[in-house]
């Protein structure tokens, strides 16, 4: 455990609360076992905590010292700031745990996973520790003569949520200030997960020297709406759990343009990279072919489409692609496999994975075939020589 001499005496308290109540298992189990005591399964093969009264009694008396020690360390003195500062994270501490933690909080907001405190004075706004207690202490009654409705009343649900909150903010402090990340201290679990995943630096010399090339064999292959189509069919198939890819290597095939482009994109944003047309792609014909195919940029915003330059720039940092390769790998495992599918995730993150390959795929084709954009950057940015 941290050094906690320098905490005020209610704040050690609540440490020391905190490690009794997670003592008794993990902050899944203790979802859990709340989820069965508030709302009693109906399968009787279930685990019921109300055919374990012991246990029963014992998770309500670790539970109840959590609501009074936060109730007094956040809502009635004035914050311990050394305490308040030894819980809080940064992006990037955020960013590591969500590798090394067994268990990432599913119900905070990002800002509270950043300061846990929002959470805590979130809780009593409208309900202070006596009337958290009072209500848990009626549940406890009901639960141990088996008497607790099967329908919520309006009461249960906001105390219930809140609890449930309170539990992932104190875990987060159980893992910060009492075990620093214990479950899996090894920190090479997370450079794996990051490089496997995410990294977009694994560069060839080629692509290095020349990030344009890769876009230009891209469009090579196919033309903006031929690749559209592929990305479609990916995308509808990778949602169904009932069908896979037939030619599975040609989207394993597509899959690596695809990380290529976005370190292609990388360099370009990072080097600020501008596109110059060798001699000869520039005639009546290849002219004609670009107006035609115009209409499939349908996607990029008209400030983008404008100077896709623009979104390169604002889109190509290392965040976004970290998620964009993590999500295009999830897409390939579900697209090979006929039992798995990505339907049951974020409908709105999916669709945005999506219209992300979309506006890329836009922009690398402005970037190449409307060699004029380029005069729009010519202070700014530099030519590949």
């Amino acid at each position: 455990m941290e050094n906690t001499s320098h905490f005020k005496k209610e704040t050690i308290g609540f440490i020391n609360a905190i490690e009794s109540f997670f003592a008794m298992g993990s902050i899944s189990n203790s979802l859990q076992f709340l989820k069965s005591w508030l709302n009693p399964p109906q399968n009787e093969c279930e685990f019921s905590p109300q055919k374990h009264p012991a246990q029963l009694v014992r998770f309500y008396e670790k539970l109840l010292p959590l609501f009074e020690y936060s109730d007094l360390i956040f809502n009635h003195n004035d914050a311990d700031t050394a305490f308040v500062k030894a819980i809080s994270a940064d992006e990037n501490s955020l960013e590591r745990e969500s590798v090394l933690l067994d268990y990432c909080p599913k119900l905070l907001s990002k800002s509270e996973m950043k300061n846990p405190k929002l959470t805590f004075l979130d809780m009593f706004l409208f309900f202070q520790s006596p009337g958290y207690k009072a209500s848990y202490n009626e549940w406890l009654l009901a639960g141990l003569e088996n008497t607790l409705d099967q329908e919520w009343d309006g009461d249960i649900y906001p105390l219930y949520g809140n609890t449930k909150k309170m539990l992932e903010a104190c875990w987060l402090i159980h893992e910060r200030i009492i075990t620093k990340n214990s479950f899996k201290s090894i920190d090479r679990y997370y450079h794996l997960a990051v490089f496997e995943s995410a990294s977009p630096l694994a560069f060839d010399k080629t692509l290095f020297e020349n990030p344009f090339a890769v876009i230009e064999s891209f469009f090579a292959l196919d033309n903006l709406a031929g690749h559209k189509a592929y990305l479609k069919n990916w995308y509808k198939i990778a949602l169904s759990k009932t069908s896979h890819v037939s030619n599975s290597s040609d989207y394993f095939f597509l899959y690596n343009q695809f990380t290529q482009l976005l370190n292609a994109g990388y360099l370009i944003a990072a080097k600020k990279l501008v596109y110059r047309a060798t001699v000869g792609e520039t005639d009546d014909i290849a002219n004609v072919a670009f107006q035609i195919q115009l209409c499939e940029v349908n996607t990029l915003a008209p400030v983008h489409a404008k100077n896709p330059y623009l979104f390169i720039e604002t889109f190509f940092v290392p965040e976004k692609i970290k998620q964009l390769r993590a999500g295009l790998l999830e897409w390939l495992h579900a697209a090979f496999s006929s039992n798995s599918s990505i339907k049951l995730m974020d409908k709105e993150y999916l669709f945005e994975q999506y219209e992300n390959m979309l506006m890329i795929i836009e922009a690398f084709f402005l970037v190449i075939n409307d060699p004029s954009l380029a005069k729009e950057e010519e202070e700014n940015w530099i030519y590949l020589e």
